[in-house]
Formats: C-alpha cells, sequence, structure tokens
C-alpha cells in the first residue's frame, strides 16, 4: 500500500512537470470516454433499464400477422375474444384503441388523449388505480356505460389534484361521464400521457361492430409460464382459428416482450453508435500508446537510473501504470463533465423519440457513472499497459551511453508506433466511410418524391363522435364549407390517416366479374377515407378521371378512388376507370373508379407506396378524421381562424395535433438525420484523433533522428532528399492505413446496410471519397514535419 501512495505522488509529480503532454492526454481521452459515456446513457435508458412497472419482464405485445409477409397488423376484437377464452398462459389480457375524447370546458371543447380498453389494461401493467377503481366486467359489454377513470397529469390539471374527485361529472360533447377512478402517475400507453381511459365494449356476438383490425393487444403472463411457452400456445391457437375462421385465413400471430417491441425501431442504431464511439476511444487510447510510448524514450535515463539503483522491472512497470491510471481518472472525470452537456443537448435533438411507455427522463444516473469508472480503467490499460512494459525493458549501461538512440529497443518502438499509426488511420476510415454512406442515405431521402405538396399545408385532427352517418356527414361539410371560406385558403379536405403518419388500414376487395370464391380468395389492398377536396388541399396530383365532389352523396352511386400502383397491380392494361370494387370496407357494396391519383407515401420515406383505394367520407362516414387546409398564407397562423371556425360550427366540437406537413416531412426525416449527423460529428472527431497521433509520432521520429539528419545533410544530404524520406516514410504508412481501413469497412457492409436508402453498403464512391480525403488531410499534416527536416542545419544537429 505504500509504494502505491508513494506511486500516485510520483506520477502526481511527472505529470504536472509535462502539462503539455498531461493536457493533450486528458482532452483526448475526455473526448473517447465522454462520448462512449454519452451515448451508453441512452442505450442505458432505452435499452437496458426495464419498464417501470412490476414484472415488466412478463408484459408482452400481442399482434396479427399475414402468413406470407414479415410486418404485422393490429388485432380484430374477434381474436381478442378468442385468445381470451382458450390461452392459458396469460393472468390477463387487454384490448386497446387510443381515440380522442371532446371534453368540455369553460372556453368550449378541448380534444384530450383518450385510451378506451377492457377491463384488465391496469392488471396487465402490475398497476393499480391511484384513486377509486378499474372498469368491471359488466362496463366492457354492450350497453349505455358512461364512467371515466382520470389520467393522472389531467386529474391534476383539471380538477387541482382533489382526491374527492371520484364521483363526479367529466362533461364531454355529448354528455357527462361518471368519474370511477384516477390512473396511477406516470402511466401511459404511447409516448404521451392519456387524459381519460374509458370501457371498450365488446359485443361477442358481432365483435367487429366496434371495428376490424385496429386494435392493440396487451397481456401479462403467468410467472411459471414464461414468454416463449405462452408464444408457443398463442401460436397454436392461432393456427386452429385459422382453420376454424374465415377472417382469418392468411393470418397468424405474433408475441413480443413488450420493452423489445417498443425500442425494435431504435435498438440498432443505439448498437451501432455504440460501436463507433468505441471505435472513437479506441483511437484515443492508441494516440496515447504512442505519445506514451514516445515519452519511454524520453525518460529512458530517468527508468535506466532506478533500474541501476535496484528497481525491479516490475516496480517500474507499476510506476508506468500507476500514471497511465491517474491520467485516465482525470480523462474520466472531464468525460463526465463533457458527457452532461452532451447528454441534456442530445436529448433535446431526439425530442422523446427515443423515449416510449416511460415518463423517465433520460440522464446520468449511478449505471453510468459505473460505466464511465470501468471505461476508463479499461482505457488505462489499453493504453498504459504496453507501452509500459516496452519501456521497462531498459538496459542501465546502454541507456546511459550517448549511442542508446540507436538500440534494439527504439528499433522496436519504431515498429509498435508504425503499427499505432497504421491502426487509428485505419478505424478512422471505417468511420469515414460509414458517415459517408449515411450521408448519401440522407441526401436521397431529401429528393424523395412524397406524392403531395408539404409547404402550405396545414392538419388537425378532428373527433367526429358516435353520430348518425347523416350527422357526421352534415358536420363535416359545414366545416369544410366555412373553412374554404376563409382568407387565403384554397383547399380544404381530410382523411383518415395523413400521409407519412405510418398509420394506415388494409381490406380486401373484388373486381366486378371475378369469381365469388370464400372470403379468403379476396385481394389485398390499403384504404383511406378521404373527403372531397382532400387531394386538391394535400396537392396530390390527377392522373385520371375525376376527384370527388358535392354530387357525391350518401344515397348517389357508390364511387371510389384508386392511386397508380393500384392500377399497375391490378390492372396491368392501365384501364381502371369505369371499373366497378366491391371494397370489404364498404359494406360489399358495388362501387365504380372514377379517378386515379399519384402514389404517396404514408408508412414512411424509405417504404414504397402500396395499393390504395380511396372512400368517399360522404359515402362511408368515419368517426375519427384530419383536417387539411392549403392556405397562401402561413400554414401555421391560420390554426387559430379554422380552430374559431370550426367553433362557431358546433361549439362541442374540439381540435388537436395541430401540425403543418412539412413537419411530418421533418419528422420523417429526424432520424436519418440524426443518424448521419451524429456519426458525422464522430468521424470528424476520430480522424482529428488519428490526425494528431499521425503529426504526433512523425514528428517524433523527426527529432530523435535530428542528429542522424544533421550529420546526413553535412556529408551531402539535399534537405529534398531528406523532405521526401521523412514524408514517404509517413506516406506509407498512411497507405497501408487506408488500405486495411477498407478492407475492415467492405467487412463490416453488412451491418450499415439497414441504415441506408438509395445507395449500396459497398458504394465505390463512397469509400474512394473516404480514402481520398484522409490520405490528402493525413499527407498535409505528415508534410510538417517532414518540412522541418529537410530545413535542419548540421552545426545546430550536432551541437544538441
Amino acid at each position: 500500500m505504500d509504494h502505491l501512495f508513494q506511486d500516485l505522488k510520483y506520477a502526481v509529480r511527472a505529470l504536472r512537470k509535462t502539462p503539455g503532454f498531461t493536457a493533450v492526454a486528458v482532452l483526448s481521452l475526455a473526448l473517447g470516454i465522454g462520448a462512449n459515456t454519452t451515448m451508453f446513457t441512452f442505450v442505458n435508458a432505452v435499452l437496458l433499464r426495464p419498464l417501470p412497472y412490476p414484472g415488466s419482464n412478463r408484459i408482452v405485445v400481442i399482434r396479427e400477422r399475414p402468413l406470407r409477409s414479415d410486418r404485422t397488423v393490429n388485432v380484430h376484437p374477434f381474436n381478442f375474444l378468442e385468445w381470451r377464452n382458450r390461452a392459458r398462459s396469460f393472468e390477463a389480457l387487454a384490448l386497446v384503441q387510443t381515440p380522442p375524447l371532446n371534453v368540455m370546458g369553460a372556453e368550449g371543447a378541448e380534444q384530450v388523449l383518450r385510451v378506451q380498453t377492457t377491463s384488465k389494461l391496469f392488471r396487465v401493467f402490475g398497476l393499480e388505480p391511484a384513486l377509486g377503481r378499474m372498469f368491471t366486467d359488466e362496463e366492457t359489454r354492450p350497453g349505455n356505460h358512461r364512467v371515466v377513470i382520470l389520467g393522472h397529469g389531467f386529474w391534476q390539471r383539471w380538477f387541482g389534484g382533489d382526491p374527492g374527485v371520484v364521483g363526479r361529472s367529466l362533461p364531454v360533447s355529448d354528455g357527462m361521464l361518471r368519474i370511477v377512478g384516477v390512473a396511477p402517475a406516470g402511466f401511459r400507453i404511447g409516448v404521451a400521457e392519456p387524459a381519460a381511459y374509458t370501457p371498450l365494449a365488446i359485443d361477442p356476438a358481432k365483435p367487429d361492430a366496434i371495428g376490424s383490425r385496429s386494435f392493440q393487444c396487451y397481456g401479462r403472463v403467468k410467472p411459471e409460464v414464461g414468454v416463449a411457452a405462452a408464444k408457443a400456445e398463442m401460436d397454436a391457437i392461432a393456427s386452429l382459428l385459422e382453420r376454424e375462421a374465415p377472417l382469418d385465413r392468411g393470418y397468424g400471430v405474433f408475441v413480443a416482450p413488450l420493452h423489445e417491441y417498443l425500442t425494435k425501431d431504435v435498438r440498432s442504431a443505439l448498437v451501432m453508435l455504440m460501436a463507433i464511439v468505441a471505435i472513437v476511444l479506441l483511437i484515443a487510447c492508441t494516440n496515447l500508446g504512442g505519445l506514451l510510448l514516445a515519452r519511454g524514450v524520453e525518460r529512458r535515463g530517468e527508468l535506466a537510473l532506478r533500474a541501476s539503483l535496484g528497481a525491479p522491472r516490475q516496480r517500474i512497470i507499476g510506476q508506468l501504470v500507476t500514471e497511465s491510471i491517474v491520467l485516465a481518472s482525470c480523462g474520466g472525470a472531464a468525460a463526465l463533465v463533457f458527457a452532461s452537456f452532451a447528454t441534456r443537448a442530445l436529448a433535446r435533438l431526439t425530442a422523446g423519440a427515443l423515449t416510449f411507455g416511460t415518463s423517465d427522463p433520460i440522464r446520468l444516473d449511478t449505471a453510468c457513472l459505473a460505466f464511465t469508472g470501468v471505461v476508463s480503467l479499461i482505457a488505462a490499460l489499453v493504453f498504459g499497459v504496453l507501452p509500459a512494459w516496452q519501456s521497462s525493458r531498459v538496459d542501465p549501461q546502454a541507456a546511459l551511453r550517448a549511442e542508446s538512440r540507436s538500440a534494439t529497443g527504439d528499433r522496436r518502438q519504431h515498429r509498435l508506433r508504425s503499427l499505432l499509426v497504421v491502426g487509428e488511420t485505419a478505424l478512422a476510415v471505417v468511420l469515414l466511410v460509414g458517415a459517408g454512406l449515411l450521408l448519401r442515405t440522407f441526401s436521397n431521402l431529401l429528393r424523395v418524391d412524397v406524392g403531395f405538396q408539404p409547404a402550405g399545408a396545414v392538419t388537425m385532427r378532428l373527433l367526429l363522435g358516435a353520430r348518425p352517418p347523416e350527422v357526421r356527414i352534415a358536420l363535416l361539410d359545414r366545416i369544410l364549407e366555412r373553412v374554404e371560406a376563409l382568407p387565403g385558403v384554397t383547399a380544404a379536405g381530410t382523411i383518415q390517416f395523413l400521409p407519412l403518419s405510418g398509420s394506415s388500414c388494409g381490406t380486401g376487395f373484388r373486381r366486378e366479374g371475378d369469381p365469388a370464391g370464400d372470403p379468403t380468395s379476396a385481394l389485398s389492398t390499403e384504404c383511406s377515407l378521404v373527403s372531397r377536396g382532400y387531394f386538391r388541399a394535400m396537392g396530390v396530383p390527377l392522373v385520371a378521371g375525376r376527384t370527388f365532389d358535392a354530387d357525391d352523396r350518401l344515397n348517389a352511386p357508390r364511387v371510389i378512388m384508386v392511386n397508380q400502383t393500384f392500377v399497375r397491380r391490378y390492372f396491368p392494361d392501365g384501364r381502371a376507370l369505369g371499373r366497378r370494387l366491391q371494397v370489404e370496407w364498404d359494406d360489399t357494396v358495388p362501387a365504380e373508379i372514377v379517378g386515379v391519383v399519384g402514389d404517396v407515401r404514408h408508412n414512411g420515406l424509405t417504404a414504397e407506396p402500396a395499393p390504395t383505394v380511396f372512400l368517399l367520407h360522404a359515402q362511408t362516414p368515419g368517426y375519427i378524421t384530419n383536417l387539411v387546409v392549403r392556405t397562401a398564407q402561413e400554414p401555421a397562423a391560420q390554426a387559430a381562424a379554422i380552430r374559431r371556425t370550426i367553433q362557431e360550427v358546433d361549439r362541442t366540437q374540439a381540435i388537436s395535433s395541430v401540425r403543418t406537413m412539412t413537419q411530418y416531412v421533418d419528422d420523417a426525416l429526424a432520424r436519418p438525420r440524426l443518424n448521419a449527423a451524429l456519426v458525422g460529428c464522430f468521424a470528424a472527431l476520430a480522424v482529428g484523433l488519428a490526425l494528431i497521433g499521425v503529426y504526433g509520432i512523425v514528428a517524433y521520429v523527426v527529432n530523435q533522428q535530428s542528429h542522424e539528419i544533421g550529420i546526413r545533410i553535412a556529408l551531402g544530404a539535399t534537405g529534398r532528399r531528406m523532405f521526401f524520406e521523412v514524408f514517404g516514410a509517413g506516406a506509407r504508412l498512411i497507405g497501408a492505413g487506408v488500405m486495411s481501413g477498407l478492407l475492415i469497412a467492405a467487412a463490416l457492409r453488412g451491418a450499415i446496410s439497414s441504415f441506408l436508402f438509395g445507395v449500396a453498403a459497398g458504394d465505390r464512391a463512397s469509400y474512394l471519397v473516404a480514402a481520398v480525403a484522409i490520405s490528402l488531410v493525413a499527407l498535409a499534416v505528415v508534410a510538417f514535419p517532414a518540412r522541418r527536416a529537410a530545413r535542419i542545419q548540421p552545426a545546430e544537429a550536432l551541437r544538441s
């Protein structure tokens, strides 16, 4: 222990004597370790930290899956009832839908997030209401059950956290709801905390009366069963239903732990970024290893003197490793400061996109502190042990002689430093290639034709409610007429699911003249419910025929429109106008195709448009829709006037989710933009660290060989020759590093392919640009010490 304290004090004194070296070492480690701590903070919060529910590892999400597809779809209520009756692996199952709710306040209607659910939702998540009770089974059967459970935040906002709220009434657009409970704090089904929970009543005799595949299902697996066994049982039940029920032909079941399901879209990106910052840290450690090797040569006389005075080799190694640990500790402390700022900045950039199902903020915690400590220790060992081992191999007599510079140890250390240059250059090339591919991907996404004109369009969600069809149609007509009359508005319309939202509905259809067959022989298509004026408001081009107009009414002949992909797939001759389809969504009444519109991307920028049938709201009215208004004025500024107009038409009609279509496009670009930006920043950091390492090692070699260079110049060698010798030696190392990096990048191309769009993982242009860029910059860096070698004066070199 005494030796340890002596080594620590000596290490501090030694590092204080070389402030330049210490500052560079600590800064390099702070950047490398800080980047790792920042990314680990996100990995810990999103992937490692369990959801804040008791037994969260037993909560699963259940979806349906077409048998001939990798995608999953929402759940049909008929299947939920069958699963609930047949499955024995679950403590509880809950079906969920999230329509908005219009709540009446002093200033009019306010649209809030509502969860409609069966009776066992809180039991699935292992929670109890903060006040009152859960829904009873009777309240989730058909009937006029006017009850509500308040969300915790909504209870505090509207009722001031009054503990006597149970039994009171909540005014809504169609009457009153009796409050029976308050949800626990922080509970959420989605990104936002719901304001209210209402019963989802399912009629076992007619389960599809509340909708088809448009529900989410969650379950809690029994502790003695396990998720794998529950999945096997559900697969068996799905196979039976696929044979027994016509609507289940071609469908299986998907079961996954909830945490795994919620993080599936960000897991691979976070793992990739964690690997990248690990490479950055490795480059920083490689740099420091080279610096310590050089420092060891400079301290050879000191180490030889200690050895000659009787210090064993293990003692010398221990002293040098202690210095590395002190450096790593200082670097780790500085990294925590860097990571605290970087984490907050990155959390603002992600704007909640990496959290789901929890309200816990992303922040440094005990696990992150422990991670930083472990990484700092590993870094100390990585960059400290090999230099310490090499520097301790000292011959006291040879080291104290003047000719020690040409000793075998110098040549061995020169080879090690050369390998370090090659290694860090190779790693920098790998990151540059990845950054180039992601930048190409982002550039390609910017040029994607989304199929509509986002500029000038503002959207908002409307809840028309469970009114009679004629009332819903008339209400929407009045809203559209009044909104279209506003100054600056050029068009207005509605659609059930907005483009780029990732939400859509599927259905089946038959062409007129096709054999009837069984229910499973229907062709599949996406289905969208729109109003007149929608295509003009969204800026979707009309390719053929006409759009919906005011003459297309509830009692008029049924009409539909389709997109170009639909025509290409199901009418190869291109003649779709006038053809009649029997669409299952539209209660099997045949409808005539009156128009063909351009393709629109609904499921993100990278998903190709699917065949889509457009139904008319005036003939098939819905309950929830999104209003789209095209205006010549600033879209966001027009929202207030639109809101007032809607309130004038019906004071109980509220709006929510007021956004421009440009914001939806920005959201679709957010994740690839973030990936490209982060990888680009880390690649730039890696290149900077690598260049510092290259410069430091080449400059050190020139300094060590200045005596020899001076003699050669005195004997007739020209400065030009010295320049090209030094420059050539550095160029050979850089060339070897670049070639090694390209080979490593090619071997790892499969790891990045899933993040790319419009560019191959082996894109030659990206590889070439990365190789040329780092070669030019690195050669420019090597030129500086090479010029210094060419300018060495023999007299000064011989005197030194």
